[in-house]
């Protein structure tokens, strides 16, 4: 299944933006100074009529912010521009093309992990520019890395709407631009826009789905269902051909055994990325590894609608890609052990329990479908063997004991059998 994604935050250059005003002689001076290209010196004057008369001049920490801009030092830039607005909150009209700097400040204090400092950065370019999306999917990543899920949604469900504004007006200004650079400069935004919804729909539809698996209340788990069906449809909505959106609904649609729904999500999904490809926006590499991801998925459903041999096939093609993963290998071994192919499942599941780099609960999985196997087999000897295997890494597992008991009873070692049982009954109670 696919796990929540990270957006890894891009430096974005701010553009020019001339503003007509009468200036001070120390404020003409900084723009002349930026006009040459005299960054440095332009920050320099700026601070030495700062330390003198003119600190509560709003114009000349604008300035200084477009100084520090131009050389993509995004903490002065965005510091400078914060007390402007401070100073003076009419300056957001003129501080709004210059939004990346307050993001990008926040990214470097994320990388430098100051997260209370980059989330101040954020609420502070959400004031001045509140209606940019990025504030509110980077606070949501931010919150997502610390645990807080339902803030987490609640961000990304905001920059979502934001970026459906946002695509809305962009939209406006291309059928009414007549200039073919212009144009070019809109979709570019209109790229972006679908991209931060792409992200956040994803992101909001995992946080839903783990709200499901965390429930036991029925109509909860029905109302998180509902809400992220309709998130990951608004994606799709917003770009057909993801097949990241596109393989999440159809997980939503197994939970909900809606499987043949899920099947033709998956063919959208492979019919997008072969667009895709022939579109030129995903590589022959790339579309090979997303293929095998909506096989490996797609394999998963059919071994949910008892699917067996074609959910084989599938899993068998995924494998080819992304070789012999855990999840490739288990799935596969699962699928082979009801449909009673047992000495295919034991190879399966032997290549498992031989692999590096498993969890714990990884390997204990497959020592205990080992277990199953040898069971079906009436192997009671190599049965417990296996079933001590998945103890020794699992072992508050009561489910494990209870098996382990009933192996001792078969094979006659009742003293043994009572104190698995025993242990079982005892972690049950501390659950």
């Amino acid at each position: 299944m696919n796990t929540v994604k990270i957006l890894v935050p891009v430096l974005v250059l701010a553009g020019l933006l001339m503003i007509a005003a009468c200036s001070s002689p120390a404020v003409t001076g900084i723009k002349v100074h930026i006009q040459n290209g005299e960054y440095q010196d332009a920050i320099h004057l700026a601070d030495s009529v700062i330390a003198g008369s003119e600190a509560e001049n709003p114009e000349v920490w604008y300035w200084r912010g477009r100084a520090f801009s131009f050389m993509m030092d995004w903490e002065g830039s965005a510091e400078s521009f914060k007390t402007a607005y401070e100073l003076d909150p009419s300056y957001a009209s003129s501080i709004i093309n210059y939004w990346p700097s307050f993001y990008n400040a926040a990214a470097n204090y994320v990388e430098a992990d100051r997260i209370d400092e980059a989330v101040a950065m954020l609420k502070t370019g959400m004031e001045i520019v509140p209606e940019r999306p990025e504030f509110d999917q980077m606070l949501g990543q931010i919150a997502l890395n610390a645990g807080e899920k339902q803030e987490a949604l609640d961000y990304f469900l905001e920059s979502v709407a934001l970026a459906e504004v946002r695509i809305a007006t962009l939209q406006g200004r291309y059928e009414a631009e007549t200039d073919p650079a212009l144009q070019e400069q809109i979709l570019e935004q209109l790229d972006r826009m679908t991209s931060s919804i792409v992200l956040s729909s994803f992101n909001a539809g995992a946080i839903l789905k783990s709200f499901y698996f965390a429930t036991e209340d029925e109509a909860e788990k029905a109302d998180y269902v509902e809400r992220a069906i309709a998130v990951y449809q608004k994606g799709i909505q917003t770009d057909p051909s993801n097949a990241d959106l596109m393989t999440g609904l159809a997980e939503i649609y197994i939970l909900e055994e809606r499987y043949e729904d899920a099947l033709a999500i998956y063919d959208n999904a492979l019919e997008a990325i072969n667009q895709g490809v022939e579109d030129g926006w995903i590589s022959p590499e790339d579309a090979t590894a997303m293929r095998a991801n909506v096989l490996l998925t797609r394999g998963f459903t059919f071994i949910e609608m008892e699917r067996y041999d074609e959910g084989i096939q599938a899993l068998e093609e995924c494998r080819v890609t992304l070789g012999d993963t855990y999840q490739v290998l288990a799935m596969i071994g699962h699928a082979n052990f009801v449909m009673e192919n047992y000495d295919e499942s034991l190879d399966i599941m032997t290549q498992l329990t031989q692999m590096d780099g498993l969890t714990a609960e990884e390997y204990a999985n497959a020592w205990y479908m080992m277990y199953a196997n040898y069971i079906r087999q009436e192997r009671d000897n190599d049965a417990l063997q296996a079933i001590q295997a998945a103890i020794q890494y699992d072992g508050d597992n009561p489910d494990y004991y209870e098996f382990l008991a009933q192996t001792y009873s078969t094979l006659g070692r009742n003293a043994q059998a009572m104190e698995a049982m025993e242990k079982a009954q005892s972690l049950r109670s501390q659950q």
